[in-house]
């Protein structure tokens, strides 16, 4: 069966599609690292079909999502939704606009502002979110999973995993109040209308620490010091602390390890949509170099004072 006809199946089992109708429709297939997932247009309306991903079913709660995903729509910071199926299949309506990579964000500087309000709006507005977001708890949980499935994890990168217990240390000693935070920010799941940005994708959504959601943010934008600070400027409406500062500089090495064992989870599982193994090297390698350089040791320590 292609991708296409599969893709057609699922859009006729939505409510208020019927397999006439969802033969009708033009499809045009969208990024996706570990969905599928499909613009349709049908009836002069443009929708978003979303299709969980083999294996997905292992590490993500849909039902967690659903709530979380309708709570950010309540909220005005996602599109509305229209359909949350049992199996995870989403239809939202579509919205027209650039993913927020960091070559969109080096065209137009005010998607930063943009990205900054859309994480603070949801923050700020969303109800409380099923579900708390340890990275650490999760990191761990995928270390046993790839234990269990051969050598994909090295002893280099398990050095790198033990360099952070005091960055585990540092943030679990200063726990912060938690707000509903998407968790994935990266520039695919960020739409920037010119206008404001919108949030997709709420698959890893759950209470969290605010600056998670803007250091993951930063290391998938391959931002530095100075947009760093920018960033956090425009999301508090003021300079931050050295607090604040340091907390965000400590808290993407975090966001380095989830990401690059979350990579070796999609390769053990056998998703082809990407180089995951050199990704999460490449990530691996950035979060060693990060906690073994005196400018971190200097940010983990003034967090240690805070």
């Amino acid at each position: 069966m292609t991708v296409e006809l599969s893709a057609r199946r699922r859009l006729s089992t939505v409510p208020g599609f019927t397999r006439e109708l969802a033969e009708r429709a033009r499809l045009t297939r969208l990024p996706g690292l570990t969905n599928l997932v499909f613009q349709v247009e049908v009836g002069g309306e443009r929708l978003c079909l979303r299709i969980p991903g083999a294996g997905t079913e292992l590490h993500i709660d849909r039902r967690a999502e659903e709530a979380n995903a309708r709570a950010a729509a309540a909220a005005g910071v996602t599109p509305e939704i229209i359909h949350f199926g049992e199996d995870g299949t989403l239809m939202t309506r579509f919205v027209d606009g650039a993913p927020v990579t960091p070559a969109h964000l080096m065209q137009d500087p005010g998607a930063l502002q943009r990205t900054a309000a859309a994480l603070r709006m949801l923050h700020d507005a969303a109800v409380e979110f099923a579900g708390v977001f340890c990275s650490f708890e999760i990191m761990d949980r995928y270390v046993t999973f790839l234990g269990a499935r051969g050598p994909a994890l090295q002893a280099r990168h398990r050095e790198t995993i033990r360099m952070a217990e005091p960055v585990r240390a540092a943030l679990a000693a200063r726990p912060p109040k938690l707000r509903p935070c998407h968790c994935d920010p990266t520039g695919r799941n960020l739409i920037d209308t010119g206008e404001r940005v919108w949030l997709v994708d709420w698959e890893y959504a759950a209470m969290n620490d605010p600056i998670w959601d803007l250091a993951y943010f930063s290391i998938e934008s391959e931002m530095g010091q100075h947009a760093d600070g920018a960033l956090l400027t425009a999301y508090l409406a003021r300079p931050p602390c050295d607090a604040e500062a340091a907390r965000m500089a400590v808290m993407k090495a975090a966001c380095e390890l989830l990401g690059a064992t979350w990579a070796l989870v999609q390769e053990a599982q056998e998703n082809r949509a990407a180089d995951f193994r050199a990704y999460a090297e490449r990530t691996f390698a950035r979060a060693a170099e990060r906690m073994g350089s005196a400018a971190f040791a200097s940010q983990l320590e003034l967090l240690g004072r805070a």
